[in-house]
């Protein structure tokens, strides 16, 4: 799949020469452009960096290797904490983002792997380098490490490496490690700006055990630390660990519902437990009614679904009824399952925030709520008894991954849509005449987290325009939306503003806000929205309201 981009300019500077990978990329992102840097001038680059690229870049890669920056090994951590220097010099200079590659295993005779003395010598100096080079990008703002050393030995050091390539053109490496590489770039840049898929619907039967448990009961399915259980159970940690990076897990089963109870309380070999699945569905309906039904529980588009089952019929039916769902086969050999998901490319993420590890957890206590909500109480007594607690405030650092996602996952409750990535999120913050806002909302059951984000600009002395706001739709009716906009009209107010404007912008996805500055009192004015902040519709008095702003806002 290619990343999509729009005319985006991709910087190359390494210590060997990178040219052969401008033609892989411009196939793999859309739209790019390719500025090449000298060869093995990554010093010159930290201080010019647009100067030696020939213009500005949006990304900029870095590939090195140890044997080019590092030629005496007698004096190996001083020379790499000049070239770590050299990169934090670089991230001053640079505004884009920065996609840096580690390492390979050096090719010199001090890193020989076929020596008898490589284990406790040069094996032992690599990784001690790798961890501390790891450690310093990992510190950099908008760098993300690119792991150039694993592709390498994935492709294997033989089939990588060309001598000839490189005494002739000061170029080491075959043409798989470039069309590689150029894959994985495509990823970064795609992940900073496309949201990943954000559930997983899993059948049951000889997906994720092996057998039939209606037929072959508890104890004859297929599920544990023996071949072929052993696949099973380790396809159940796979998940478990996307489940940690905050993708939910669900269950579409054509099945008796306490058979699957009973596989998934009582056997011991099972990894998931009922805890960990999100929505459930276990019944003798059509698999499509399920997966809609799971999309409408999880308040999520079926196009952020991921449906695994090992029937190629159901697979059939979904992919003609709901084409936009991404459908997995189980594979034949069981062997494979556990790597389904492994190179599907399809939760790709560059960082993990709070809310990521703690989206599952919140869906159990929305369980929750909906439980009581379908109570005899009324809606404003429900709204009541949750005891809401919103607070607006002006975004800080440790906000901004959660905020980018945010801007580049929300499709419905979004009024206009413009994605950014961390580095215009960073500018946006930093901006004196702007305001990044954010709202946290918790209940009784628990918190929601950061779910809502506003782009605050000063147009005038006196007016402040919405550049953007988005919100979670897992808030909606709760009083939130009038919330957030209330709080927001009172930061322009503290900054000396006395009027809002903004703009509705039509998408497929976002009717759901057509008319939200309508209802909260403002006028049309051609394009625009307004109205005096003294004018803005307030929320219940039941609900905890507070604002913060920075010092010097």
């Amino acid at each position: 799949m290619n990343a999509s981009a729009n005319n985006i300019k991709i910087g190359l500077a390494g210590s060997f020469t990178l040219d052969p990978i401008t033609r892989y990329l411009k196939k793999d992102i859309e739209n790019s452009e390719c500025l090449v840097a000298p060869y093995n001038q990554l010093n010159q680059l930290s201080f010019k960096p647009e100067i030696l690229l020939g213009g500005e870049t949006d990304q900029l890669i870095i590939l090195w290797r140890l044997e080019d920056v590092i030629p005496d090994f007698s004096n190996t951590f001083d020379a790499l904490e000049e070239f770590i220097n050299t990169l934090t010099q670089l991230r001053n200079n640079y505004q884009g983002t920065l996609i840096i590659g580690t390492p390979p295993y050096p090719t010199t005779a001090e890193f020989d792997c076929y020596s008898l003395q490589q284990p406790n010598k040069g094996a032992t100096l690599y990784h001690a380098l790798i961890q501390k080079f790891t450690k310093a990008v990992l510190s950099l703002e908008n760098a993300y490490p690119l792991n150039f050393a694993a592709l390498i030995d994935d492709i294997g050091h033989k089939n990588s490496y060309d001598a000839r390539k490189w005494y002739l053109y000061k170029q080491p490496y075959s043409e798989e490690v470039w069309k590689s590489t150029s894959a994985i770039v495509s990823r970064i840049i795609k992940a900073q700006t496309t949201p990943a898929e954000k559930a997983i619907v899993l059948d049951c039967d000889n997906t994720l055990w092996g057998g039939i448990v209606g037929e072959d009961g508890l104890s004859g399915i297929e599920i544990g630390t023996d071949f072929p259980g052993s696949a099973f159970q380790d396809f159940q940690k796979h998940l478990l660990h996307l489940r940690s990076q905050g993708v939910f897990l669900t269950i579409a089963s054509k099945n008796n519902e306490e058979d699957v109870l009973e596989v998934f309380n009582k056997h011991d070999g099972m990894a998931l437990k009922r805890d960990n699945i999100s929505a459930w569905q276990v019944h003798w309906n059509s698999k499509v009614d399920s997966i809609q039904a799971i999309a409408n529980e999880l308040n999520i588009g079926t196009d952020a679904l991921v449906f695994i089952d090992d029937n190629p019929k159901e697979i059939a039916e979904v992919q003609e009824r709901l084409p936009e769902v991404t459908c997995l086969l189980v594979p034949e050999e069981t062997a494979y399952l556990p790597a389904i998901l492994q190179n599907a490319n399809l939760f790709d993420s560059l960082a993990t925030t709070d809310e990521d590890r703690k989206r599952a957890d919140m869906m159990r206590a929305e369980t929750n709520r909906k439980s009581v909500n379908q109570s005899a109480m009324s809606e404003e007594e429900f709204i009541k008894s949750l005891a809401l607690n919103i607070k607006v405030f002006e975004a800080e650092e440790q906000h901004l991954g959660r905020i980018t996602q945010l801007i580049n996952k929300t499709n419905q409750f979004n009024l206009t849509t413009i994605r950014r990535d961390k580095n215009d999120v960073e500018k946006i913050q930093a901006d004196k005449n702007t305001l990044l806002m954010g709202m946290n909302i918790s209940d009784r059951f628990g918190e929601y987290g950061l779910v809502g984000v506003a782009i605050l600009e000063k147009k005038t002395d006196d007016v402040w325009n919405i550049d953007s706001l988005m919100m979670s739709c897992r808030v909606l009716g709760r009083h939130a939306e009038t919330s957030f906009l209330a709080k927001i009209a009172d930061a322009v107010a503290q900054n000396s503003g006395t009027a809002l404007q903004g703009i509705y912008i039509k998408t497929t996805k976002n009717v759901l806000v057509k008319n939200l500055y309508e209802d909260h009192g403002f006028e049309k004015e051609g394009d625009n929205w307004v109205i005096n902040v003294k004018d803005i519709k307030q929320p219940s008095s039941d609900v905890t309201l507070s604002l913060e702003l920075n010092s010097g806002s």
